[in-house]
């Protein structure tokens, strides 16, 4: 198999929808189990930071903005998830699960990206 854009493209908006998925369903899990103010700011926040970032990527598939942009919106919400990872560590089993479930499709994304341009 050879390794190119044509044939691991499939991969990309897969990727999209699992860690939209993920992150939305963490925020309703938050919303719905009360777990507090600080919790269900991290999952809002990550999850916002996210759909920002896919935007900006899709805007930059189409050329309307520059390929870099979308870069700080995803290290910002890996960072909000690794918050979130750290606050919610030992206290609900299914929402860390599900982000590092998130953050793995993110790292994931960024490998086949990192993989396509060298």
């Amino acid at each position: 198999m050879v390794l190119s854009a044509k044939v691991l493209w499939p991969l990309f908006p897969l990727l999209l929808l699992v860690v939209v998925v993920c992150l939305t369903w963490a925020f309703v899990h938050t919303v719905r189990r009360s777990q507090g103010s600080t919790a269900i700011w991290l999952q809002g926040a990550a999850l916002g930071g996210y759909l920002l970032a896919a935007v900006a990527a899709v805007a930059s598939e189409r050329g309307a903005l520059s390929a870099n942009v979308h870069r700080p919106f995803s290290l910002l919400t890996q960072l909000v998830i690794a918050l979130a990872l750290i606050h919610m560590w030992g206290k609900d089993r299914p929402l860390v699960t599900l982000n590092m479930v998130a953050w793995g499709a993110i790292l994931a994304d960024t490998a086949l990206h990192y993989m396509l341009t060298r």
